[in-house]
C-alpha cells in the first residue's frame, strides 16, 4: 500500500475515532458537570440522554434505586396526589409497578411481579387497592392475570379471565360499583378472510371482553367484536396476518372498557379507529370515528379523525362527554398525525352530532406510537384539571380543563421517546392511595451518614434519628439525635462524633409527631461500601488528554510533509476549470 495513502488513511481514522470519543466525552462528563454548575440546563441535558435513556439514582437504603424524573414545566397547583405508573422497555433495569409523588419523588416501588401493566388505584368492597396486569407480554397483548394489592403492599386476590383457553389480557381492568370486574381477553381464532383475499380458514386475533364476578369468579357477561365488526374495515394492514396462527390478524385491537349507568359498554378499538356503546345484550348501539361511524362532525373533522387512539372514557355521561387519548400513528409506517393529542368531545345521541371541546398537546408535541391515557382530576382551584399520560413517550403533563399546561414530568430521555426504551402503559393520578407497609423502614450506615427509607409509605412527615450508647435494644437506652423532614424517599442524617454512640435507629414520624414505626438497629459493623460516583470524570479526563496530545503530535509531524497533507490548501485550491 502507498505509504502517503496509509498515511492519510491513519490520520483519517484516527480523527474520526478521537472525535467519537470527544462527543463521548462531552455527552458524559463535560455536559453532566456543566448542569451541575447550571442547573437551568439540566433539564435540556436530561433530554438529550445525557444522563442515560432510563436515569435513575443510586440508594444506599433501597437496592432499586429510584428513577430521575425531570420536571420540564411546573406550577404549585399540581403539588398533591400520587402518580401511578409501570415502567417498562429495555433500559429499564427493574420493570414493574411503582408509585411516584407530585414532584416526581419514589413513594414505592417493588420488581417482584417482573413487567406490569395498566397500574391503578380502584376500590372494591370499600376498600383500595392498587391493581395491575402481569404475565407474558406478547407484543402488544399479553397472557396473565390481574393483581390486587392492599394498602399494606400484600397480595389480596388474583383475578383471573373465565374459559379454559383465556388469559387476561393486559390492556384493561376495571373493578366497577357493583364489585365485578371488567377485563380484556385476546384470543386467536380461525375466521373467514377470503373477502381480504385470505384462506377461507384463516386466523384473527379476536377482542372479547368480559364482567366477572370478583368474589366468586362467575362469568357475567361476554362480548366478542367478530360477531359484530368485519374485519375488511380495519386500518392496521398486515400483508402476512391471518395465514397462520402464529400470526393471526388482530382487526379490532380492543384497548379500554367502561360500564354507564345503564349497563353499557364503552369500548375502543384501536385498529378499527372508533369508540362503541355496546348495550347489555351485546348490540353495538353506536359508533364513533373510523369507517364506521354514525356522527355528523361539527367541528370539520376534528371529533371523529381520531386515529390509533386509547383510553375512552365517560367524563360527563348525561351531557355525552367523552375523554380519549389520540395517538395519531401506530409506528413510523402508520403515523396519520403530526403529534398525539388527548381529546374531549361532546357527542349528542339524538341529533347523532360531535364536537371537539378541548386539545391537549405536549410541550415537544410528542408522537406516541402506543399506549396512552386521560383523566379528568377533581376540581382544583377552581376548575377542574386533566391529567395525560403519553404512553410510549415516558412522560406525563396536567393541564387546566381549559387546556392550559401547568406541569410536565418526563420520566425517560425524550430524545429517545421514538425508540419507545422507557414506556408505561398508563399514568394515573390518584388523592386517595394511603399506603401502610407492615415492614419496618430499611437505614444503613454508609461514610459518615445514616440513609434512611420506607418503600411505600405515605404518611411519614419527618424522620427521627436515635442513638444508644449500649448494646441494648430497649427504647429507654435510646436518645434523640436529630430530626428531619421526609421529601425525598431516601433521606439521611449526619452521624454524631465517633464513639459517643454504638447503635442506631430511625424513627418514622407522622404530621402529629406520632411514631409510626422504628428502622432496624444498625451500628459501625453494618456500614455499607460507598461507590464514588464521579471517579470516571477523572478517568475520561486523563484519556482524553492523553488522546488529544496523540493527534496533536501526530498532526504536527504530518504538517512537515506539506505534499502529503491531508487537507493540504494545495489540494482543494479554486480552480477556473
Amino acid at each position: 500500500m502507498n505509504p502517503t495513502r496509509w498515511r492519510t488513511s491513519g490520520l483519517t481514522a484516527l480523527c474520526i475515532l478521537s472525535l467519537a470519543i470527544l462527543l463521548l466525552f462531552l455527552h458524559q462528563a463535560i455536559f453532566p458537570l456543566a448542569a451541575w454548575a447550571f442547573p437551568f440546563l439540566e433539564s435540556s441535558f436530561y433530554d438529550i440522554a445525557v444522563y442515560g435513556a432510563y436515569p435513575v439514582q443510586d440508594l444506599v437504603s433501597f437496592d432499586l434505586g429510584a428513577p430521575w424524573a425531570s420536571l420540564t414545566r411546573w406550577h404549585q397547583s399540581c403539588d398533591s396526589g400520587l402518580v401511578l405508573l409501570s415502567p417498562n422497555g429495555p433500559s429499564v433495569a427493574n420493570p414493574g409497578p411503582m408509585i411516584l409523588d407530585a414532584r416526581g419523588n419514589l413513594v414505592w416501588a417493588t420488581a417482584e411481579y417482573g413487567t406490569v401493566m395498566n397500574m391503578k388505584a380502584q376500590t372494591y368492597k370499600g376498600q383500595q387497592y392498587l391493581t395491575f396486569w402481569a404475565g407474558d407480554k406478547q407484543g402488544s397483548m399479553g397472557d396473565g392475570e390481574y393483581y390486587m394489592l392492599d394498602s399494606t403492599y400484600t397480595l389480596s386476590r388474583k383475578v383471573e379471565a373465565v374459559g379454559d383457553s383465556y388469559k387476561g389480557d393486559l390492556h384493561e381492568f376495571i373493578i366497577t360499583d357493583d364489585d365485578t370486574a371488567l377485563m380484556t381477553v385476546y384470543n386467536k381464532t380461525q375466521f373467514d378472510l377470503t373477502a381480504m383475499g385470505r384462506p377461507v380458514d384463516g386466523w384473527i386475533v379476536d377482542s372479547l371482553f368480559q364482567e366477572v364476578d370478583i368474589e366468586t369468579g362467575d362469568l357475567l357477561f361476554e362480548w366478542r367484536a367478530s360477531d359484530h365488526f368485519n374485519p375488511t374495515k380495519s386500518f392496521y394492514k398486515n400483508p402476512f396476518g391471518g395465514y397462520g396462527k402464529g400470526n393471526a390478524y388482530d382487526f379490532f385491537h380492543i384497548n379500554s372498557i367502561q360500564k354507564d349507568r345503564h349497563g353499557n359498554y364503552l369500548i375502543c378499538s384501536r385498529h378499527l379507529h372508533l369508540i362503541a356503546n355496546i348495550s347489555p345484550a351485546g348490540e353495538v348501539l353506536w359508533a364513533l370515528g373510523g369507517s364506521e361511524n354514525q356522527f355528523k362532525d361539527l367541528s370539520g373533522g376534528e371529533a371523529t379523525d381520531f386515529k390509533w387512539q386509547h383510553d375512552a372514557r365517560w367524563v360527563d355521561e348525561e351531557n355525552g362527554i367523552l375523554s380519549v387519548f389520540d395517538n395519531g400513528g401506530a409506528g413510523p409506517i402508520m403515523a396519520d398525525a403530526d403529534h398525539t393529542k388527548a381529546k374531549i368531545i361532546q357527542i349528542d345521541i339524538e341529533k347523532m352530532t360531535a364536537k371537539l371541546l378541548h386539545n391537549y398537546i405536549s410541550t415537544q408535541k410528542m408522537l406516541s406510537a402506543s399506549q396512552g391515557s386521560v383523566q379528568m382530576l377533581p376540581q382544583r382551584e377552581g376548575e377542574d384539571h386533566v391529567f395525560v399520560g403519553w404512553g410510549s413517550a415516558s412522560a406525563y403533563s396536567e393541564y387546566t380543563k381549559s387546556g392550559d399546561l401547568l406541569c410536565e414530568t418526563h420520566v425517560g430521555a425524550s430524545w429517545l421517546f421514538w425508540f419507545e426504551r422507557v414506556k408505561s402503559y398508563r399514568a394515573i393520578k390518584t388523592f386517595t392511595w394511603v399506603g401502610r407497609p407492615t415492614y419496618p423502614p430499611a437505614a444503613k450506615i454508609s461514610g459518615n451518614r445514616v440513609f434512611v427509607s420506607w418503600n411505600g409509605a405515605t404518611q411519614v412527615s419527618t424522620w427521627r434519628l436515635e442513638g444508644s450508647k449500649g448494646n441494648s435494644e430497649t427504647d429507654d437506652d435510646f436518645e434523640h439525635i436529630d430530626i428531619i423532614p421526609k421529601v425525598e424517599f431516601e433521606e439521611s442524617f449526619l452521624l454524631p462524633q465517633s464513639g459517643s454512640h454504638v447503635r442506631y435507629r430511625v424513627a418514622a414520624l407522622d404530621a402529629e409527631q406520632r411514631t409510626m414505626k422504628y428502622s432496624n438497629i444498625i451500628g459501625e459493623q453494618d456500614i455499607v461500601s460507598s461507590v464514588p460516583h464521579f471517579w470516571w470524570v477523572t478517568f475520561g479526563i486523563c484519556i482524553f488528554t492523553g488522546l488529544a496530545f496523540g493527534v496533536w503530535l501526530f498532526v504536527t509531524k504530518v504538517l512537515r510533509r506539506r505534499k502529503n497533507m491531508l487537507f493540504s490548501w494545495e489540494m482543494y485550491r479554486y480552480s477556473k476549470l
